[in-house]
């Protein structure tokens, strides 16, 4: 038997157990590891099993940090992804795994929503990735961690409806327009003679970004991922490759007006992307959203995020008689559910063009009549 000190608060115990070399690896104290021997020994003595899972203290911030190089540095979100995970490090880092049960999750859960304040869809997300962290370290690294049970599947919460209903009117659309195209070019230092004809880089490229989502249903982490290749002008489609298992592509319409667009953006010699990251810019995400949410406020366009360009093409696209099964693979809806929300919108504009039928139906009723007073 024996006792080895691997780092600071890290020791491997050894012992004999059926003729077998055992070993254990012991996050804590020295006396930890010298009782945690003690017990296998005497458990050996007394031919009993001990459970000791009990007694192991692997600290949570050795949890996050593994966590983190094996998963979630490689999801596509990751910048997102690294701000919850320290955020969990700077609230929970100090203990150890065991210790964060059930109610210690839970009261981690109020504590972002309740202190930190954080809108309901944001605080799941922290909890979506606290769920997957504690169901790795209570399955594939158990024996390390000491536990065997998900603690976060003791904790209830109530999810909150994602499915908005906002998408831009008609006259919104249009105001978006303008706006994006007057800011496209910069302003001469005289305010009253209006813009020049030097166009600004980034609200140019913002423009594309928008108005590839408003016309294609795609989203930004697609639109980021397009090279040139994947504009097939004679086809008249866009191949979409981001996003999807097994390298599927799926196709969406391309615009001749989105053509054009297209055609006119200067593209960097050599580069295959057509929105490559800025040098020196991080968050290419954030920096989109807050440059658009700008654009809103100079067309006076409130409660708008620049996901519901996407659910503003996919509401026009069914007001106006598209395929619902259609829409799906254009959307990239794996199940048809997802896209079932625009079903509504389809049926709603339908009842509403009742109108011009009852015109139709009271056309015939007057023919009818006509012919009546004729015949009588």
């Amino acid at each position: 038997m024996s006792i080895h000190k691997e780092a600071v608060g890290v020791y491997k115990i050894r012992w004999r157990l059926g003729g077998r070399n055992k070993s254990l690896r012991v996050y804590g104290s020295l006396a930890l590891a010298r009782k945690i021997l003690h017990k296998k020994l005497s458990d050996r003595a007394e031919s009993r099993h001990w459970d000791v899972r009990k007694e192991i203290s692997y600290p949570m911030s050795l949890l996050i940090d593994r966590y983190w190089e094996a998963y979630g540095s490689k999801k596509k979100s990751q910048d997102r992804e690294k701000a919850i995970v320290d955020g969990i490090r700077n609230r929970l880092g100090k203990l150890f795994v065991r210790e964060v049960d059930g109610p210690a999750v839970e009261r981690w859960f109020c504590w972002l929503r309740e202190e930190k304040r954080l809108s309901a869809s944001t605080a799941v997300r922290h909890f979506n990735v606290m769920h997957h962290m504690m169901n790795k370290a209570s399955t594939i690294w158990s024996r390390e961690t000491g536990i065997d049970r998900n603690p976060t599947d003791q904790v209830e919460i109530k999810r909150p409806n994602d499915q908005r209903e906002r998408f831009l009117s008609a006259e919104e659309i249009q105001r978006l327009k303008i706006c994006l195209d007057q800011r496209m070019y910069r302003r001469d230092g005289n305010y009253e003679s209006g813009y020049s004809k030097v166009r600004n880089q980034r609200i140019s490229r913002l423009r594309l970004i928008a108005l590839t989502a408003l016309t294609t249903g795609m989203r930004l982490g697609e639109i980021f991922a397009l090279k040139w290749s994947d504009i097939l002008y004679t086809d008249g489609l866009i191949a979409v490759r981001a996003m999807l298992k097994g390298g599927k592509v799926r196709y969406v319409p391309l615009l001749p007006q989105l053509a054009q667009e297209f055609r006119r953006y200067p593209s960097v010699q050599g580069e295959q992307f057509i929105f490559p990251p800025r040098l020196g810019t991080k968050g290419e995400r954030q920096s989109v959203e807050k440059t658009f949410q700008a654009m809103l406020k100079f067309a006076g366009i409130e409660e708008f995020r620049f996901h519901d360009l996407r659910h503003t093409f996919a509401s026009w696209y069914m007001m106006h008689g598209g395929d619902l099964y259609e829409l799906a693979k254009i959307l990239g809806h794996s199940n048809i559910r997802t896209t079932e929300r625009y079903a509504k919108l389809g049926k709603n504009h339908i009842a509403r063009t009742g109108s011009t039928a009852r015109e139709m139906w009271n056309l015939m009723e007057g023919k009818v009549r006509e012919r009546v007073a004729v015949a009588a």
